[in-house]
């Protein structure tokens, strides 16, 4: 489950406001910057004082100012870390990871101008690194600078025309050139060489859409709502990959067993979680995403023992009570599941997906007039919930209210993924039982062949005899 929330960091750092020239090896030394030792938690504050202490003994070695730089740029101190970079490249200018590192850190402050200026001096320095030009070809179309943006994607290409991201971005770059097929014969390339590429798979969607071909714009959206959760392909990135390795706090854990759990990869996820809390026994949030981890995993004793742990740390975190009525709810267990969704309210009256879940409960009890409330609430707090729409157009269509279903059903037919076949179903379905035989026939056509294009092809079926009987009847 892809969470709507970000884990906020804990550690807090007091650095200098220095703002980098266009020319790092230019202009006044920025001083060392001065770090608030008592923010850390003790695991951590060892390390950053080693490396601080290191840098304090011999100011002018570039190594002590860059790995005091990397450690700070792995705990996402970036002011602090980029301040030690620029101090590094001055007294090693031509040591590439310093120039990467600090462009590195500029991209993420949106400094995009500087950033650009020392990615490409990275790449002068090691001109057969991906990673850098991949990044620069980024930054230079966030710039406007479509040209120079898509020489640096062509010449990775020339080396190496394997390398699925350079397509994806010129993919980009044409489209933001205006170039709409051309764009689209990059965005293909993406997806053939990675198949599982969300992001291009969904530019792809989106490009087709706007040149009207339906059928491939639902092929290529299903195929991200499929991938949406893996990651992105990337060229191997050692140099990054040695900063983040410095981070190996309980916080970062639980932000890496995030990202596992996004990609679909349950079981490492769980690895992290539990890391995690083997390191700080009161992080309610890693023990809170364990409820749904270790549902997903088959592991019920365990969901219902984090379950447990969350309330003993903390009772009034709402994503927990949420998370363990989905999971009474796959255990079939509806009283305990209502009685979750009901606490998670309590403390957080305005969520919305917990307004959704409660009125399924109340549905399947027969109180539909309570369950409508809870879906029109889910919708309150969040206009665009699809499903919440969805839920309330579908149990007013079965109360015979046509009018009031079609205007739910009608705001779940974008963005377009694998629901949409059966959204657009059931609209064509109230449009007929509302007597507009012509409204029913177009949206049943369109969900049927939305349907089949996915493969859908129960639906299918469904759909071909709704439209059959809305012929029939349309006939008379």
């Amino acid at each position: 489950m892809v969470r709507g929330y970000f884990v906020a960091a804990l550690l807090l750092l007091t650095a200098c406001s220095i703002r980098p020239t266009s020319d790092e090896r230019g202009g006044a030394l920025p001083p060392i910057p001065k770090l608030k030792m008592e923010s850390y938690r003790p695991e951590l504050r060892v390390q950053v004082q080693k490396a601080y202490r290191a840098l304090q003994a011999n100011p002018a070695d570039p190594n002590a100012n860059g790995n005091l730089g990397m450690l700070l740029h792995s705990f996402e101190q970036l002011e602090s870390a980029e301040v030690c970079y620029r101090r590094a490249r001055r007294f090693e200018p031509e040591r590439f990871q310093w120039a990467y590192y600090l462009a590195l850190v500029q991209a993420l402050s949106g400094q995009n101008e500087e950033a650009a200026t020392n990615l490409k001096d990275a790449i002068r320095i090691d001109p057969g690194y991906v990673p850098a030009k991949i990044k620069l070809a980024e930054i230079l179309l966030a710039l406007g600078r479509l040209d120079e943006s898509r020489r640096i994607c062509e010449s990775i290409l020339k080396d190496n025309p394997q390398v699925a991201p350079a397509y994806y971005w010129l993919g980009r770059i044409a489209a933001a050139s205006g170039q709409v097929s051309q764009a689209e014969e990059h965005y293909r390339r993406a997806c053939e060489l990675w198949p599982t590429y969300g992001t291009a798979h969904y530019a792809l969607a989106l490009s087709y859409q706007k040149s009207g071909h339906s059928a491939e714009a639902g092929r290529d959206m299903a195929a991200y709502q499929k991938y949406k959760a893996d990651s992105d392909p990337q060229p191997e990135d050692p140099m990054l990959d040695a900063v983040r390795a410095l981070d190996n706090s309980a916080l970062a854990h639980l932000m890496k067993g995030v990202d596992l759990e996004n990609a679909g990869q349950v079981d490492q996820a769980i690895a992290e979680h539990e890391e995690a809390i083997r390191q700080d026994q009161r992080l309610a949030q890693a023990q809170a995403n364990l409820i749904s981890l270790y549902a997903r995993a088959g592991q019920p004793e365990k969901a219902e023992r984090a379950y447990r742990a969350t309330l003993a740390i903390n009772p009034n975190l709402p994503q927990s009570h949420y998370d363990y009525g989905v999971f009474m709810v796959s255990r079939d267990h509806f009283p305990e599941a209502e009685a979750a969704f009901r606490k998670a309210l309590e403390s957080s009256p305005n969520y919305a997906e917990a307004h959704s879940n409660l009125g399924a409960m109340l549905e399947r009890k027969g109180k539909l007039d309570a369950a409508a409330r809870e879906y029109q609430h889910a919708i309150e707090n969040k206009p665009n919930f699809r499903q919440a729409h969805y839920q309330l157009g579908h149990l007013l269509l079965m109360q015979k209210r046509t009018a009031d279903a079609i205007a739910q059903l009608s705001q779940t037919l974008t963005p377009e993924d694998s629901d949409t076949p059966r959204f657009t179903y059931t609209l064509g379905i109230a449009y007929a039982e509302a007597g507009d035989f012509g409204n029913a026939g177009r949206y049943l056509q369109q969900a049927g062949q939305r349907a089949a294009a996915l493969g859908q092809d129960q639906l299918t079926a469904r759909i071909e005899m709704s439209l059959k009987k809305v012929d029939r009847q349309s006939s008379k």
